[in-house]
């Protein structure tokens, strides 16, 4: 008996738009090529979204530093020198440390809504 699922959230990014968002990152890669590569990505994933049949169509988070971070970035009570997690295909995710209180809930996901 088939589970009915659909994926919502983060899909995995191509491996060439994490070394672009590195890239990026460093200040390597223009803002426009980083738009184009993104806006690349979004499309192909709709794409699989559509070939699927998927009822639920979104974007993956394609565009997203970190599942964990992107509601977090901008703040100034933060510092880059967090706790580090590493995965399993050996890449690390490092998260932000708090660097002054009081910490308040200033962006929320829906903001990122449409």
């Amino acid at each position: 008996m088939p589970i009915p699922t659909e994926p919502i959230g983060s899909i995995p990014r191509p491996q060439s738009l994490q070394k672009a968002m590195q890239a990026f990152a460093a200040g390597s890669l223009p803002a426009e090529e980083m738009d184009r590569l993104f806006d690349a990505a979004v499309r192909e994933t709709i794409e699989q979204f559509e070939a699927t049949g998927s009822p639920v169509i979104t974007d993956g988070e394609q565009t997203k530093p970190s599942f964990a971070t992107y509601p977090l970035t901008g703040l100034q009570n933060l510092a880059p020198d967090g706790v580090v997690i590493p995965f399993e295909d050996g890449h690390t995710r490092q998260l932000p440390r708090l660097s002054e209180g009081p910490f308040r809930y200033s962006t929320y996901a829906g903001s990122f809504l449409p």
